[in-house]
């Protein structure tokens, strides 16, 4: 696309130098060959509408480098949401153990116009997701830890978050998830025994794990993994 904006570009500019030049030099036929006598319509009159082509090639100029802006920018934006929904399907794909689907020659096709990766990081799920309660301890695959990201930490509400790193909560996750999961515990913790394992428990931290829907509390506020 933004070859053929730069060939026209140069076409317009082409075609209004041209007109300049048949401009001044029909006008000086005209001056040197016609009698100023004639009744006919003086040809030089018509030259007159020339500028007015050449305002309407202006224009045309710029409302192609306009549209070019326009579509840059709706492919960065195409392009960074695709990215985006790649990198959700591939933490999907790993905290579920799905099997995946090749692309097909149009996706292909069109991953590669958007200068996106087109092997294994597109390839998207078509079974069903295992439940993790459902590993046995010692098979051949095992649940696997996703981190928080920056994003979904952000995503809590500042008042919330104001006093908690990231890093912190995410080896509060992971203590809590190898727990409950990989270890297959069931009965929920107090903030005490949590921090007997070493899981570095605080109440900020559980309230943020609590607003993002990873544990949950029982009345006795002892935390829980959702799974």
């Amino acid at each position: 696309m933004e070859t053929a904006v730069t060939r026209l570009e140069t076409l317009f500019q082409k075609a209004e130098s041209d007109l300049d030049y048949i401009q001044r030099r029909v006008e000086f036929e005209i001056m040197k060959n016609l009698p100023d006598d004639t009744e006919e319509e003086n040809p030089a009159a018509l030259l007159k509408e020339l500028p007015v082509l050449k305002s309407r090639y202006k224009s045309l100029c710029a409302q192609m480098e306009e549209i070019s802006l326009e579509q840059k920018e709706s492919m960065e934006s195409i392009r960074a949401a695709l990215e985006k929904t790649m990198k959700i399907v591939q933490a999907l794909q790993q905290q579920t153990g799905l099997e995946s689907l090749p692309l097909s020659a149009e996706e292909l096709s069109a991953a590669q116009q958007l200068n996106l990766p087109s092997g294994k990081a597109m390839e998207f799920s078509v079974e069903e997701p295992s439940c993790l309660d459902s590993t046995v301890p010692g098979s051949a695959e095992e649940p696997q830890f996703t981190p928080l990201t920056e994003e979904t930490f952000l995503s809590v509400p500042r008042s919330t978050r104001s006093t908690v790193k990231l890093a912190d909560l995410n080896h509060l996750y992971k203590e809590l998830f190898n727990h409950f999961i990989v270890q297959n515990n069931r009965a929920a913790l107090s903030i005490s025994q949590m921090n007997k394992m070493n899981m570095k428990a605080t109440d900020s931290r559980i309230k943020i794990l609590k607003e993002l829907r990873i544990v949950e509390l029982d009345k006795q506020g002892n935390v829980k993994l959702v799974v």
